[in-house]
């Protein structure tokens, strides 16, 4: 699950929730140019009304985070739709790969709507992503610490949170996996279990 939701005061505030991908600006027009001619009023083709944001996630075709399993996808990166009739008899091109990639991630990016990443992160295409990393090392400059890497810490405070680097709530403790603890303190450390 990729939901990670801190309930310390030291994390919680400024929690980001954001989309890259501008529905109305990027993915409608795509809708408008190639779908709403047969999609659209009070009888759309296939019952799928795609002229609106709220339409389209009406119609049951996209499977938030998941544009594989989308129908919405499906139909136009197979080359489906827009369909014979409306490329012939109406003069409506295919999506070019461009437009279908662009819906892909529009797809994946709605995942960001519920995902709530730890302050330090951003959610972009449905993943949380680190925000600060000047060492490139996949882990937040704010996790970054004096512990050891090479290291157990062998602390006494209660650790009331477990994360990897990419901001996920875990449990395992895998050798060579880098894990950040959320201390009741509020102090944050990162570890690597090496056996």
């Amino acid at each position: 699950m990729r939901v990670v939701l801190i309930t310390s005061f030291f994390l919680l505030n400024n929690i980001l929730l954001a989309q890259s991908i501008d529905y109305d600006t990027e993915i409608q027009p795509i809708f408008n140019n190639h779908c709403v001619v047969c999609h659209s009023g009070p009888n759309p083709s296939a019952g799928i009304n795609l002229s609106s944001y709220e339409n389209v996630i009406a119609s049951n075709t996209v499977d938030i985070g998941n544009y594989e399993n989308s129908i919405l996808w499906q139909e136009v990166s197979s080359g489906d739709m827009p369909n014979n009739i409306a490329n012939n008899n109406l003069g409506i091109p295919d999506l070019t790969e461009m437009e279908i990639q662009l819906i892909a991630d529009w797809i994946l990016d709605l995942e960001c709507i519920a995902l709530d990443c730890l302050p330090e992160y951003t959610c972009i295409l449905g993943e949380c992503i680190c925000i600060n990393d000047t060492d490139g090392d996949g882990i937040c400059d704010e996790f970054e610490n004096e512990t050891s890497l090479n290291q157990i810490n062998n602390t006494q405070e209660k650790i009331i949170q477990v994360f990897d680097i990419y901001g996920k709530a875990t449990q395992k403790q895998i050798e060579r996996e880098i894990l950040i603890y959320l201390h009741e303190d509020g102090s944050v450390k990162k570890e690597i279990i090496i056996k």
